[in-house]
Formats: C-alpha cells, sequence, structure tokens
C-alpha cells in the first residue's frame, strides 16, 4: 500500500535501506514492513514472489507432496498396464477354448 502525504507516528526507517521515511512510503500490510519508496519494496519483496517458502518444512512438505502425487501417477499407470494385460490374457483364453 501506497502512504501518500503522511509521516509514520515514530521514527520509522525503511525496511531495506535504514533511510528515513518521508511523507510517500511504501507499506507491505500483512507483514507491516514499511519501505522508502518502490524500488526498495520490490528488491525485497521480488525473493519471496520466486521462493514463497519461509522455512524448510514447508519445502519439505511441498517437495514430498510432489514426490508422492508422481509416485502415485506411476503405480496408478503400472496397475492399469497389469489389469489390461490379465483381463488381454483372460479373453485368448476364452476365445481358444481354454478350461474356462
Amino acid at each position: 500500500m501506497l502512504v501518500n502525504q503522511e509521516r509514520p507516528s515514530h521514527d520509522a526507517a525503511c525496511s531495506t535501506c535504514a533511510r528515513p521515511l518521508g511523507s510517500s512510503y511504501v507499506r507491505h500490510v500483512s507483514k507491516q514492513e514499511r519501505y522508502c519508496d518502490y524500488d526498495c519494496y520490490r528488491h525485497q519483496t521480488a525473493p519471496d514472489m520466486l521462493w514463497p517458502y519461509r522455512s524448510s518444512l514447508e519445502v519439505l512438505a511441498v517437495l514430498t507432496a510432489i514426490a508422492s502425487w508422481s509416485w502415485m501417477v506411476q503405480m496408478s499407470a503400472l496397475s492399469r498396464s497389469l489389469g489390461e494385460a490379465y483381463l488381454r490374457g483372460c479373453d485368448l483364453l476364452t476365445l481358444e477354448g481354454g478350461d474356462r
């Protein structure tokens, strides 16, 4: 949020460059951090947009979810292939007059 014509209530400094804030500054609403201008804000928040995970636990959870999903898709394809092979084998036995 861009704050115009309003100074912070106390001597506040930019979260990135530590310069004192003037009458126009940028405030990140959810983090409650203040920046002297949009360039400082963009410089600080750009890495957050590229890699939004704060802790290694979040990264581990995301990678585990991706690995589990990948494994589940592979097992589903394998079980489908095995099921189709079994059904084709049963059809061949029926067509050739097997014991069934």
